[in-house]
């Protein structure tokens, strides 16, 4: 099943932001802390609950809004949930991410445009029913797991009938670092001034932190899904 929070709809729970430049268009968490800890950090304009917020950036967390009581208290509700021994394994679902709102403009192009179209998303999530049944293969960053070329290009064929360029994968699927990195320091900062958040949301983004600088130090402040893949062969 996948989960948009608390819609069920497949085997993964994705969160989804208005973040036009910085996360890829899907990803699935390692595992299920860090699916909630991506979760929280995920970003969002202000939405018409809002009263008075206009195209504000959400910090610490994009569902805000939506919660009642203490952030802490509400994450700390989500790890003991996804910890649960009533949750079999076979049946734990896949933590992810989706941002619907990547920009020409952020991947180096002068248009303000989605880079993308709005079916798009049904290939984002035919592609996460895929890695929730252990059907596709994905690459390994600091940040979760990003989907192989071939499997995209052949589900946008397959779902909405439509080709998909190497190139345009590039552009949505390689690593801003030092956009993410900037992102992290800022959930970091926001979260520090919360009560009661669980210790493991500051290890985890902490040690995403490291990676992703040490993947800068390696190849540069943009990193291409090829790189990551040779990155881990290398470490193999």
């Amino acid at each position: 099943m996948i989960f948009h929070w608390c819609d069920i709809a497949s085997g993964a729970l994705d969160g989804s932001g208005r973040d036009s430049d910085t996360m890829p268009p899907v990803w699935v968490s390692k595992n299920y802390k860090e699916g909630v800890v991506n979760s929280a950090c995920i970003v969002s304009a202000a939405t018409a609950t809002e009263v008075g917020a206009t195209g504000v950036r959400r910090q610490p967390w994009a569902n805000a809004p939506f919660t009642p009581g203490s952030l802490g208290d509400y994450m700390d509700a989500q790890f003991i949930f996804f910890n649960s021994e009533k949750i079999s394994d076979n049946k734990r679902p896949i933590l992810a991410g989706l941002n619907y709102f990547l920009s020409h403009e952020a991947r180096g192009g002068s248009s303000k445009k989605l880079l993308g179209e709005k079916k798009d998303v049904k290939v984002w999530m035919a592609w996460l029913e895929r890695r929730a049944h252990q059907e596709v293969d994905a690459i390994e960053t600091p940040i979760g797991y990003l989907p192989e070329y071939e499997d995209l290009k052949r589900l946008f064929k397959e779902r909405i009938d439509k080709e998909y360029s190497q190139d345009l994968y590039t552009q949505q699927f390689s690593l801003y670092i030092e956009n993410i990195v900037a992102r992290i320091d800022l959930q970091v900062e926001a979260y520090g001034k919360e009560k009661n958040i669980p210790p493991r949301l500051f290890d985890i983004l902490n040690r995403q932190r490291a990676e992703l600088i040490a993947l800068k130090e390696k190849y540069g402040a943009v990193v291409t899904p090829q790189q990551l893949e040779d990155n881990k062969s290398s470490i193999a």
